[in-house]
């Protein structure tokens, strides 16, 4: 398979943009990852700040990414975007903060798609529906991205918020049934852990019309594997150049 018939096949995700080599969920990440003209999607997580505003960090609680402590509901979108998000990873990144979906569907307007995971961490998930749902509907988005989320009931509320946006299934198992709850979701979307994609799995996502992704591949030789497979899905990584790697080997 040559090098364009796999880029096609396997299109790159950049996880919370390319958090291999910036701190994740901030602008720098996704900046970085928008430079590599092979990145076509990136994926990002999605909270509700204090004041109702989706803001884009992975975890419920500040701790681990930010210069403050305590959960992200209780700061306003204002407050989250001053905080420093970088240093945690390198002092250089100091000035990042927490961007909200708003920044990144501008950053990303015409350059590439994005997978939105809603996060429901302390939120009313009908509530964190629609306000992602507005905000990509400001941007002109409901038929370019995707809205993903572990929890069956966000999806439902994306659902009765926006009957066009595609909606997407995070799971890291591989149930007899999924399938059928994919459909019954109306999803048009699977996102799954790399270690339960299948022949079985991908022909019957593909005959379904359910389009897939496999994550969180990072490292080369796993990336090598997948990419040989002959089925088509997507490949997250931390690691947009790794994917590159394997894309190019075997010229």
């Amino acid at each position: 398979m040559d090098q364009q018939s796999k880029a096609s096949l396997h299109p790159c995700v950049a996880h919370r943009g390319f958090s291999g080599k910036a701190p994740e969920n901030t602008m720098a990440a996704f900046r970085m990852a928008l430079d590599m003209p092979q990145v076509n999607w990136m994926e990002l997580d999605v909270h509700l700040s204090k004041d109702d505003v989706p803001v884009v960090i992975h975890d419920g609680l500040l701790d681990r990414t930010t210069s403050a402590k305590g959960r992200v509901v209780d700061y306003s979108a204002e407050e989250l975007g001053r905080l420093d998000a970088g240093s945690w990873f390198d002092a250089s990144y100091a000035s990042e903060g927490v961007p909200t979906l708003d920044d990144v569907l501008a950053l990303a307007s015409g350059r590439c798609k994005l997978n939105i995971e809603l996060k429901g961490d302390d939120a009313d998930f009908d509530r964190l529906a629609l306000r992602a749902v507005e905000t990509i509907r400001s941007h002109g988005g409901e038929n370019e991205h995707v809205i993903t989320s572990f929890h069956p009931n966000i999806l439902r509320a994306v659902r009765k918020h926006s009957p066009a946006i595609r909606i997407g299934l995070i799971i890291d198992e591989r149930p007899d049934t999924l399938v059928e709850q994919l459909i019954e979701l109306d999803c048009s979307y699977l996102s799954i852990g790399f270690r339960h994609i299948n022949e079985k799995l991908l022909r019957q996502t593909a005959d379904a019309a359910i389009e897939t992704m496999a994550w969180t591949v990072n490292s080369a030789s796993d990336l090598r594997r997948l990419a040989s497979r002959p089925e088509a899905f997507q490949l997250c990584t931390n690691y947009p150049d790794r994917w590159l790697g394997a894309i190019e080997e075997g010229r």
